[in-house]
């Protein structure tokens, strides 16, 4: 329709003239990638145990070919999907498309939307996936296989299915998502995570009033994680994809390492992670908060495309001998491989404040005085990129951004820094600040950001963490602090793999808040979670022989020498560019260039500095 009124446009005998042609041609192109994206999708209904049904979609370009089915699971309307996978431009597709050889399935949870009417208190949703993926596999547009896929709260359902071991279940491909229900998931540092317990009542996951019942980690939490606790369960192989920006990337690097150690043996060598610069709803995404990072864009699309043809299809694409962990190393912005993450880092460095709010490396030996400054709860120090997410206010910057010029610039936070870097410092792991402290309230929040601060001055914020005074000794004990009396506090902030590169400083921001990531505190001592009095408090931050604060950093070894470096294949740097070198260790493929154009002159790929990741790629 759209190109029969262009073509008659413009003239009596409706003649499609030079310059029409080259714009219907042009419009048609345009229009490729839509047509060949395109599904179609069927409204299925999906019998359970218990005799409810499941709404539930199936997206197939043709319902005679059996073909393996990869099977979502959703809590966020199942709807949403056949606009996303008709139109690109709503969004982006939301699973790994391959419809020629791939049905899908997206059902809503029991409960949710178009389940709405299978609601059912305490339901073990871990069943439904069981009775999905066996219905579905009984379909003549299926081949008996069926792989699941999605992250988040999408990818827990995977985890609670495979559980249950349904006979037709290949594999799955959890993202941004850790098996086991905990404490931390909820607190930090005995802290409520205000934003993100908010955003799991408003979307129907549980109530705050549940979760600060229980405010310390008491036997309740012990007895709702051993419940959750349960990778020796999963007898499948498994992909897990994750982001250094995500909540808790600590538990999913966690998780895969139990499931490394627990899961039945015969899978244990499948598993694989990849772990990239992402936040929770940006994996794969170029942007990630206010910085771009192309050598990680588009990557896990095309990864899981070849977990599913190896486990669903029998393609022998080489997918077991891809390296166990894969991640991405900020700052150099190359990727990297391990065997277990919790080898890479060998040491700790210590570093410690100073003086004139400085980072150097070797502790104070005289007595210096503290820097100090007043919290007010009534004008907390806000909240500002990071782990933070909102699904519901889009207006809520996440991820890596600038805090130099709004939280750095408050009267009520310390900011310390090292001197301009003169070699790099890798940082793979979890850093830790130990930080010496005195109030002079009976109780109040340390909170602390880790920053990268760039050459141009901006202050990067890559990890956030806080501690509540009266949980200083123990999350699962509260003791009321000393005003006056100088205690030593520990914030374990979230894995992450950074390196500091030279010209840059490590920073430290010291606060009493980080509203509304973390709750706020009232300071006066009473009931957490309840209405009272706020008071200011004031923070000394001390850091002198008697009393010091440190920051500990995991230290990355030394990196095994690279073994040959070549021209990579067809693609070649533009004249006056610079040369194209390829670093080829194992199945890692590295691209050092500005700008990359292929054998046509057609510019494939611009602006990366170093380490542009091209999986599956082959070097001649």
């Amino acid at each position: 329709m759209l190109i029969s009124k262009i073509a008659s446009t413009g003239g009596s005998d409706k003649r499609v003239t030079g310059w029409r042609w080259s714009l219907l041609i042009g419009l048609w192109l345009i229009m490729l990638p839509a047509f060949a994206w395109s599904l179609s999708y069927h409204v299925i209904s999906i019998p359970t145990r218990d005799g409810k049904t499941l709404a539930a979609d199936l997206y197939a370009i043709d319902t005679t070919a059996a073909r393996a089915v990869i099977l979502i699971q959703t809590p966020y309307n199942r709807i949403t999907y056949r606009i996303r996978t008709t139109l690109p431009q709503a969004g982006g597709n939301l699973f790994p498309m391959d419809s020629l050889a791939y049905n899908y399935v997206v059902l809503d949870w029991r409960g949710f939307f178009g389940s709405k009417a299978a609601a059912a208190a305490n339901y073990d949703r871990g069943l439904d996936g069981y009775d999905a993926v066996e219905w579905v596999a009984q379909r003549r547009w299926c081949n008996g296989r069926v792989g699941t896929f999605g992250g988040s709260a999408l990818g827990l359902i995977q985890f609670q299915t495979a559980k249950h071991h349904p006979p037709h279940l290949v594999c799955c491909v959890p993202m941004v998502k850790d098996y086991k229900t905990k404490y931390e998931d909820f607190f930090f540092g005995g802290d409520l995570r205000r934003e993100h317990v908010q955003s799991l009542d408003s979307l129907g996951f549980l109530t705050i009033e549940s979760i600060i019942a229980h405010p310390a980690k008491d036997p309740y939490w012990q007895l709702v994680e051993t419940a959750a606790d349960y990778p020796d369960s999963f007898a499948v192989p498994m992909f897990l994809v994750s982001g250094w920006y995500d909540h808790f990337p600590d538990g999913v690097l966690r998780a895969f390492r139990d499931m490394r150690e627990r899961s039945d043996p015969s899978v244990r060598p499948l598993h694989r992670l990849f772990m990239g610069p992402w936040e929770h709803g940006g994996i794969g995404a170029l942007g990630q908060g206010a910085l771009e990072y192309p050598g990680a864009t588009k990557i896990p699309d095309s990864l899981e495309l070849q977990f599913f043809a190896r486990y669903l299809r029998d393609v022998n694409n080489g997918w077991e001998q891809r390296p166990v962990v894969e991640y991405f190393q900020m700052g150099e912005d190359a990727w990297r491989t391990t065997t277990d993450w919790l080898s890479v880092a060998k040491a700790a460095d210590t570093l410690f404040l100073g003086p004139g709010r400085s980072i150097v490396p070797s502790p104070a030996t005289s007595t210096e005085a503290p820097d100090s400054f007043v919290c007010n709860p009534r004008d907390p120090t806000p909240a500002l990129g990071g782990s933070r997410f909102d699904p519901f206010d889009k207006s809520v910057l996440t991820g890596p951004q600038d805090l130099s010029l709004t939280i750095e610039t408050r009267s009520d936070v310390l900011v310390f820094s090292t001197p301009l870097l003169t070699t790099p410092l890798v940082v793979d792991g979890q850093v830790t600040a130990e930080l010496a402290v005195a109030i002079d309230r009976s109780d109040a929040d340390v909170a602390v950001r880790l920053c990268d601060v760039y050459p141009d001055g901006r202050s990067m914020i890559m990890q956030q963490g806080i501690r509540r005074l009266r949980f200083r000794e123990s999350t699962g004990r509260e003791t009321p602090a000393v005003p006056g009396t100088v205690y030593t506090i520990a914030i374990t902030l979230p894995d992450l793999a950074l390196t500091f590169l030279p010209g840059h400083r490590l920073r430290l921001v010291v606060s009493g808040a980080d509203y509304p990531h973390f709750d706020l505190n009232l300071n006066n001592g009473g009931p957490m979670y309840a209405a009272g009095d706020t008071l200011p408090v004031k923070i000394g931050i001390h850091h002198d022989a008697q009393n010091r604060s440190r920051i500990i950093l995991p230290v990355a070894k030394a990196l095994s020498p690279v073994s040959r470096a070549q021209t990579f294949g067809k693609l070649l740097p533009r004249a006056g560019v610079g040369k194209i070198v390829v670093l080829d260790n194992r199945d890692e493929h590295y691209l050092t260039s500005r700008e990359l154009y292929d054998i046509t002159g057609r510019r494939v790929f611009r602006g990366a500095r170093s380490g542009v990741y091209i999986p599956g790629a082959q070097c001649k």
